[in-house]
């Protein structure tokens, strides 16, 4: 089922994004019901689809005992998929029920190669939850550091 642009409005990542852009990504998202368990991403695998978490909790482990929690509505998995080599970084596995909103990764990547505007704004948010997430998968931050 292709998600309401309304949805979208109070995600950080479609902030900026006017009713148009938001229309756009909206037709190209579905619903999707997680449950407890469920692996969304494989750690090394092909990325190929982006997450937007609405409810529940998920953990996105790495290597060793690098890990962080997903728990608020808005937050990101699987950006790999927009990202060369578009091989997911970690795994991401729901520690509860919940809800996220799917994006394959040909629509995205097709989206952001026909549409500058909106891949400017999303590119740049991308890259600055990439900066933040960086030390989990590069060893400089382990889960007690959280």
């Amino acid at each position: 089922m292709a998600v309401n642009p309304k949805t979208l409005y109070d995600i950080p990542l479609f902030g900026d994004m006017d009713a148009d852009a938001l229309g756009k990504i909206s037709s190209l998202m579905n619903y999707m019901k997680v449950q407890e368990g469920e692996v969304l991403t494989q750690k090394g695998q092909g990325a190929h689809t982006f997450y937007v978490v609405l409810s529940g909790n998920f953990l996105i482990s790495f290597n060793e005992d690098r890990a962080f929690t997903l728990h608020e509505k808005g937050q990101i998995m699987g950006w790999s998929s927009v990202v060369t080599p578009f091989r997911y970084t970690g795994t991401a596995v729901a520690l509860t029920r919940g809800e996220v909103l799917c994006l394959s990764a040909e629509a995205f990547r097709e989206l952001l190669t026909g549409d500058a505007r909106i891949s400017d704004l999303l590119m740049k948010k991308i890259y600055a939850i990439f900066s933040e997430r960086m030390p989990y998968f590069s060893g400089t931050k382990r889960a007690a550091d959280s």
